[in-house]
């Protein structure tokens, strides 16, 4: 891993506005005003804490989803592409909503947090970026991610943050941040949306788009360790020595398509590699395991690439230079 002075003295990214007239808790139904997510939140639960879920959720979308009606369309239940998007959030709500109970006083607080790290990650990230203004992030509540990048439907990327998750999580917020940014960063300048999670693209793609993400915070938040940079200690804990093991169980699933084109969601083979869950998906690796050997990859092809030049490679470049950078590591015992 390079040092942050190293990686500096290497990037030569032009500079580009992100947005001033964008605040981090903004609306996203085309320009409308929308209240901070926490002032909705407050107003939502006052009204809807003692009653059944299916006035829970009319008042939900009262409050929190239809002055956001872009940024839940497009990006929170992504419902183009998610056609169980409405049982989903059934469930999810419910869940979340019970929830409530106990975490909700703490989100105006949290929102504020977010808020503040917010403009700190932006300014270190704008040093090895060159971004200047306000990022496209609106702060948001929602029960089935953190945050992730999206795309509204002007095709405008935005980085979405859910307070409330993230309060659950205890979430590090200098470490997440600027991984978050980056991807922002890179939809708006590599064309690398959802996290490579995008059409017609391999599962090499997420693995370098999440690598990526992850080195990203190593070089503008440093001093973690493995674990805190991957969000999750197990993975921190896994041993280099099987790296070779595993660079070659992934090479066998490298040309899965990201989302099945027959079922119009991420593989099983994607969900196997990336996502979290309470079953492991698979045998001796934790769940998430892609983000851990993503990190590797982009270390291997950080010792003759810099973080500008990689950061700048199309959907094609990346996914040729992740197989090359695989193969080297399966190569490597």
């Amino acid at each position: 891993m390079k040092k942050p002075a190293s990686v500096r003295a290497l990037l030569s990214v032009a500079a580009t506005a992100w947005v001033a007239s964008l605040p981090a808790v903004a609306a996203s139904r085309h320009g409308d005003a929308a209240p901070p997510i926490d002032q909705s939140f407050i107003s939502f639960w006052q009204a809807a804490k003692d009653k059944p879920f299916a006035e829970q959720e009319a008042l939900w979308d009262k409050y929190i989803e239809q002055p956001r009606e872009a940024i839940y369309q497009s990006v929170v239940w992504e419902v183009r592409d998610n056609p169980d998007w409405r049982k989903q959030k059934d469930l999810q709500l419910k869940a979340r909503f019970d929830e409530y109970r106990s975490m909700g006083k703490g989100i105006p607080e949290e929102t504020q947090a977010i808020n503040t790290a917010l403009g700190v990650q932006a300014k270190r990230f704008a040093q090895y970026f060159g971004a200047s203004g306000q990022p496209r992030a609106v702060v948001v509540l929602s029960p089935n991610f953190d945050a992730k990048s999206g795309i509204l439907p002007d095709g405008t990327p935005v980085l979405t943050l859910a307070v409330d998750s993230l309060l659950l999580e205890k979430a590090q917020l200098d470490v997440l941040l600027p991984h978050e940014l980056f991807h922002l960063w890179d939809a708006e300048h590599a064309g690398i949306t959802n996290d490579g999670v995008m059409p017609s693209t391999h599962l090499l793609l997420p693995l370098f788009e999440e690598g990526l993400a992850t080195y990203v915070s190593t070089v503008v938040s440093p001093g973690h360790t493995d674990g805190e940079y991957l969000l999750q200690n197990d993975l921190g804990a896994l041993p280099d020595a099987t790296l070779p093991a595993v660079a070659k169980r992934f090479l066998l699933d490298a040309d899965v398509m990201t989302i099945d084109p027959a079922k119009h969601k991420t593989s099983d083979t994607y969900v196997r590699w990336f996502d979290s869950g309470r079953t492991q998906f698979q045998a001796k690796l934790p769940n998430r395991s892609g983000y851990w050997l993503g990190l590797h990859v982009i270390r291997v092809l950080s010792r003759s690439h810099s973080l500008s030049e990689m950061a700048s490679w199309s959907p094609q470049k990346a996914e040729t230079e992740t197989r090359s950078a695989l193969t080297a590591l399966a190569d490597s015992n």
